[in-house]
C-alpha cells in the first residue's frame, strides 16, 4: 500500500522476500520509483515485515535521510532499480551473511551496471567498493543470483545483452563480485508464439534440482506473465507442464477498471516458504510494457500454493509410477500427498486397500523384505510430511548405500513430491 512520501509506486523486480524463521517473520526488500505525481520520491531501496505474510510493517530505520528526516524504511536512496537479495546461511563472514545486487546508474557513466552491497543483518548494507561489479554492455537491467548448494558458487541469471530479442543467460561466480563465463540459457523456441520474449528468470534451489518462475514477455500486447521452467544443472532448462500459465494477468474489469496485475506480472526472486505453502509474491502493473515511465503504477501481489504444489501425479482411478534406480541416503521416507476425501478407502483389490502405498525395490525391480505393497501402510490423508511406514518397520537406515526404486501405487490420489530424510 502506498502510504509514504518516498513512496511513487512499488514493485518488486524481482526483488526479495523470505520468512526468517529466527525473527518468526516475513522479509521483504522493495523498491520505490517516482512517478508524474511523485517526482521527488526518488528510487529508493526500501524494507517491511509481516508476521502472516498479508499486513505489512514499514520500520522507521533512521538510516536514511529524506525530506531532512530519517524516520522512514529506506535502506538505500537511488539510483537502485532492479535488486536481489540473498540470505547465505554459508558465508563463513558474518558482515555478509546478506548479499545484495542491484542495478546502479550513477552520474559517472563507468560506474553504472550490476553494484554488489553486503550486510550482516539484510539492514545495515555496505556497497562494494569496485561497484559496478558487471558493467552494463555485459548484462540487462533484469536479473536474480542464487548460491548453488551442490558447487558452492554463486549463479546470476540476467537479461542477454546484444542479442535482437530479449533471451536469459546465466553467469558463474566463487566470491560475489567476480563473474565470468556468460552463457545463453533460456530463449524462445518455435513452439513460442512470434513476439515472445523472456524479460527474468527467477531461478532458485528446490529438493535436489532448480526451478524458475520465467517472465515471458509478449511484444505485440506488451504484456508479461509467468511460466514455470525446471532444470537438473543450472543450464539447460525444461519448459515445464506445456507451458501453462503459473501465474496469470487478472481479466480487465470493465465496471471497476483494470485489476492491479492485469497488463504485467513481475514475479520475485524466489517464493517464500512458511506454514506448509509457498508464497509467491509479485509485482502487478495497469499499464503495458511500453508506457511512459511516469505513468507507471506498480502494486505488490501474492499467489499461494501448498510446498512443491505445482504439479502433480493425478490417478482418478489407479496408477502406477515407478522412479529410476537410485542410491539411498537416509532413514526414512516423506510424502506430500492427498487422497481425494471422497474417495471409498474401504475398497481392496489384489494390491490392497485405496490410497498411496510405497515398496522399496532393489535394483532389479524385486521388492526388499518388509518393503513390499502388501506390507505397505496406505496413506490415505492430505499432508506435505507425511511418514511412509510399514507393517513391521519405518527406520530405513539399513538401506544406506544401496540402489533402489520406489514403486508408488496410487488410488483417488495426488502425489506431489517424496524427499529421503536423515
Amino acid at each position: 500500500e502506498l502510504d509514504r512520501p518516498w513512496e511513487g509506486y512499488l514493485v518488486l523486480q524481482p526483488g526479495t522476500v523470505i520468512y526468517d524463521e529466527d525473527a518468526s517473520c516475513f522479509r521483504m526488500w522493495y523498491n520505490s520509483q517516482p512517478t508524474r505525481d511523485t517526482p521527488d520520491a526518488g528510487h529508493n531501496l526500501c524494507y517491511a515485515t509481516s508476521t502472516d505474510g498479508v499486513h505489512w510493517e514499514k520500520p522507521e530505520l533512521g538510516l536514511t535521510e529524506f525530506a531532512g528526516s530519517t524516520a522512514n524504511n529506506i535502506l538505500l536512496r537511488g539510483p537502485v532499480w532492479t535488486h536481489c537479495v540473498l540470505d547465505d546461511a554459508e558465508e563463513a563472514d558474518p558482515a555478509r551473511r546478506y548479499k545484495l545486487l542491484y542495478w546502479g546508474w550513477p552520474s559517472q557513466p563507468d560506474r553504472k551496471g550490476i553494484h554488489a552491497a553486503f550486510s550482516p543483518d539484510g539492514i545495515h548494507w555496505n556497497p562494494y567498493e569496485e561497484n559496478p561489479i558487471v558493467p552494463t554492455w555485459a548484462t540487462g537491467d533484469t536479473f536474480s543470483v542464487l548460491r548453488d548448494p551442490a558447487s558452492g558458487r554463486y549463479w546470476l541469471y540476467h537479461k542477454t545483452p546484444g542479442e535482437p530479442i530479449r533471451t536469459i543467460s546465466r553467469m558463474v561466480s566463487d566470491d560475489f563480485v567476480h563473474w565470468r563465463d556468460s552463457r545463453r540459457v533460456l530463449a524462445p523456441d518455435p513452439l513460442d508464439p512470434p513476439d515472445t520474449q523472456f524479460y527474468g528468470l527467477s531461478a532458485y534451489p528446490s529438493g535436489g534440482q532448480y526451478l524458475g518462475l520465467l517472465w515471458v514477455y509478449h511484444t505485440y500486447l506488451q504484456t508479461m506473465d509467468v511460466q514455470l521452467v525446471s532444470s537438473r544443472d543450472g543450464l539447460h532448462w525444461d519448459r515445464t507442464a506445456d507451458r501453462k500459465l503459473l501465474v496469470h494477468l487478472e481479466p480487465t474489469n470493465n465496471y471497476s477498471g483494470h485489476a492491479f496485475d492485469s497488463k504485467m506480472i513481475y514475479p520475485a526472486s524466489a517464493p517464500a516458504a512458511w506454514d506448509d505453502r509457498l508464497w509467491l509474491y509479485y509485482s502487478g502493473f495497469t499499464v503495458p510494457h511500453n508506457a511512459y515511465a511516469d505513468d507507471h503504477d506498480g502494486c505488490i501481489g501474492l499467489a499461494t500454493t501448498r510446498q512443491d504444489g505445482f504439479c502433480s501425479l493425478d490417478a482418478t482411478s489407479q496408477g502406477v509410477v515407478v522412479t529410476k534406480p537410485f542410491r539411498w541416503k537416509g532413514a526414512g521416507l516423506r510424502l506430500n500427498a492427498s487422497v481425494h476425501p471422497e474417495a471409498d478407502l474401504s475398497h481392496s483389490d489384489h494390491l490392497g486397500p485405496t490410497g498411496i502405498r510405497v515398496q522399496i525395490e532393489d535394483e532389479r525391480g524385486e521388492p526388499i523384505p518388509g518393503l513390499s505393497i502388501r506390507e505397505s501402510l496406505p496413506f490415505c490423508d492430505d499432508q506435505t510430511e507425511a511418514q511412509v511406514d510399514w507393517k513391521e518397520r519405518s527406520d530405513l537406515s539399513d538401506l544406506d548405500g544401496q540402489i533402489v526404486q520406489l514403486r508408488f501405487v496410487l488410488s483417488y490420489a495426488r502425489l506431489y513430491a517424496w524427499r529421503i530424510v536423515r
